[in-house]
Formats: C-alpha cells, sequence, structure tokens
C-alpha cells in the first residue's frame, strides 16, 4: 500500500493508511477532542447529522519540531467550526471541510482487518488544483503523526512531513492533468443485456485506421503497448498473451475482418468466459475506436472490465502517438471513473 494519496478525481483525493487497531482505538483518537489534539486539532464534536464539528489547530504542539514556514504561519492557531453530515461509529464519519459557502467534505472510514484497521480518509469537491495539493499535503502529514502516536512512537515533525509530501503531490498532480485532459473525450457505457453485462470504451485516436489495426494483430507491436502474445493468429486460433499478471488470458479469435473488426473469447485465471470486440471506423481526424467487453456476469465486473480497457486504450493512444508509457499513478483515477458510469 502507498502513503501516497490517490487523486481520483480534479476535486477528490483519497488516502488509505494500515493502523494498529482494535476499531475502537482508532475510533477514539478520530472523534476524542484530546486524544485528536495529539495528531490533527482539538475541538468538540457532536456526534450526530447536522451537529457541530469544532477545530482548533495548534500544528507546534503536535511533535518536538515547532518552526512553523513563513508561508504557512496563518495556519497556526486557526479555528473553524464545520458539519457533521454522518456519523455510524465506530466505522463512518463525514463532515463538511473548509468551512467555505460551497464546503468540500471529508469523510473517514475504519474497517478492521485481522489485528489492523484501515483508515480510509477521502476529501471530495475541492474546488481547484492548489486545494487538493494543500489537502492532500495536509492529510498526508497529520496521517503520518497518528501512525507515529498509535504505534507509541516520537511523532514526525508536521511541516517537514508537509514539506515533502507538497512536492510529491505536485508532481502527481502534473500526470494527473495529463489524464483529466485525456479522459474527457473518452465514452464510456455498461450496457445490460438481460442477465449480463458488457462495458463500451470509446476514444478517436489520432492515427490511420491501418496502423490502429496493426497495432491490435501484429505480433511485432502488440508487445510495445499491451502484452507478449503466442499462438495462432487466424480465425478459429488461439493467442495467450502475457500481460505481466499472476496469470495469463487465453482468446480464440471468433472473427477477424481488417481493418475494422475483431472479436474473441477472453478468458483469465478462475473468472468465467467472456468476449472483447474490437470495433474501428475510419474518419477524417483519424481513427474512432470502439471496445466492448461482453458477458460480464455483474455490473460491478462490467465496471471493473472498462476501467481496465481504458488503461489499455490509454497506452495504445500513447504508443500511437510516439509517447512514453502512461504512470500508473493513473489507474486509480480509470477505477473511480467508472464506478459514477450508470447502469
Amino acid at each position: 500500500m502507498s502513503e501516497h494519496g490517490q487523486i481520483l478525481a480534479p476535486g477528490t483525493v483519497r488516502l488509505e493508511r494500515m493502523l494498529p487497531g482494535p476499531i475502537e482505538r482508532v475510533w477514539r483518537y478520530l472523534v476524542d477532542s484530546d486524544k485528536r489534539a495529539r495528531w490533527l486539532a482539538a475541538g468538540e464534536w457532536e456526534l450526530r447529522p447536522g451537529g457541530r464539528a469544532e477545530f482548533r489547530f495548534d500544528h507546534a504542539s503536535l511533535s518536538a519540531e515547532k518552526l512553523t514556514p513563513e508561508r504557512h504561519k496563518g495556519s497556526e492557531g486557526a479555528t473553524g467550526t464545520e458539519a457533521v453530515l454522518a456519523c455510524d461509529p465506530p466505522r463512518l464519519l463525514r463532515l463538511t471541510w473548509g468551512g467555505a459557502d460551497e464546503p468540500a467534505e471529508v469523510s473517514f472510514e475504519l474497517t478492521p482487518v485481522e489485528e489492523r484497521v484501515r483508515l480510509v480518509v477521502t476529501t471530495r469537491r475541492l474546488r481547484n488544483r492548489e486545494e487538493l495539493v494543500g489537502t492532500a499535503s495536509g492529510w498526508h502529514a497529520h496521517l503520518a503523526i497518528l501512525e507515529d502516536v498509535l504505534d507509541e512512537k516520537a511523532p514526525r515533525g508536521f511541516w517537514s512531513a508537509h514539506e515533502v509530501a507538497e512536492r510529491s503531490y505536485e508532481q502527481r498532480m502534473q500526470v494527473m492533468d495529463e489524464y483529466f485532459r485525456w479522459s474527457a473525450d473518452v465514452g464510456r457505457e455498461v450496457r445490460d443485456h438481460g442477465g449480463s453485462w458488457s462495458s463500451l470504451i470509446r476514444r478517436l485516436l489520432d492515427a490511420s485506421i491501418e496502423r490502429v489495426w496493426a497495432a491490435w494483430t501484429d505480433p511485432e507491436l502488440i508487445p510495445k503497448w499491451f502484452g507478449k502474445p503466442a499462438g495462432t493468429f487466424a480465425v478459429g486460433g488461439t493467442v495467450v498473451l502475457d500481460l505481466s499478471q499472476p496469470h495469463p488470458t487465453a482468446c480464440k479469435i471468433l472473427a477477424c475482418e481488417p481493418p475494422t473488426r475483431l472479436r474473441t473469447t477472453w478468458k483469465y485465471g478462475d473468472f468465467g468466459d467472456s468476449e472483447v470486440e474490437l470495433r474501428l471506423t475510419r474518419g477524417d481526424a483519424g481513427t474512432l475506436l470502439e471496445l466492448e467487453h461482453f458477458t460480464c456476469r455483474t455490473v460491478d465486473e462490467a465496471r471493473g472490465t472498462g476501467s481496465g480497457w481504458e488503461v489499455a486504450v490509454l497506452h495504445l493512444d500513447s504508443f500511437l502517438r510516439g509517447l512514453a508509457p502512461p504512470s500508473d499513478v493513473m489507474h486509480p483515477a480509470m477505477d473511480h471513473v467508472w464506478t459514477a458510469v450508470p447502469a
């Protein structure tokens, strides 16, 4: 598990930590003012929907590090009041965040995992890039201190941890900016076929149809963006793909109509048999790609296959444009965007 938060959307960041349990102990460090003051901020909270949640920040009290950077001195001694949106002890707490007229919101989700507790902190509806980087860096530093407190270690310095995190989130945000621009032009559908589901992804590619077709069917080109193939490249033949996963994927070619249509079976590990169809349409501005994954057993499985194929199409697009392979930092955002695709 990476310590870095996942930037899921232009206004959403999620951080996850595995903490020593039990869950009731972690919950107390979230809701009890004196305990929360050791890693975040003091303040009394009314643990009911609509209740007040007070914050009194004192970063200098969190560790032995007392020096506040000049540009953050306005944050020292800051106070604020938020509203409780949801409370389900000891598993969920959701608050408004930021004190604005249209505030963001933050959720704390606690899940016991054997003797430890998974804490997921998700902040949504942040207004701009600067706010997202600052919020992610703040939570990163505060959660580092919470880890130390629960492990009964000397807490790390808040502002030094914040500064390192801020540089990292700036770099990650640059990567995510590229994905969000690319993502805006992707079409996504989840289709109900009456007993099974499919995911469909559409993308206009800046390449000729012949070049796109070759990228999917030429054994010399496929490894440059997707995986290593082996087998018989003809209707009725089976191609096995090494996608750098625990199991290979077997594909029997059902239909091949160059350069517009390719349909195969799709078998990975213990997952059920499914089918994938590639459809290409020649256009004045490039090639319209449609990729549909059929015979998914549930709507969630269809969303999962859609997310996986979006990763593949982004790699394909980068290959066709002569760019370096995209960063896997983008992958959680692809998973996230498919969760909102209507069925």
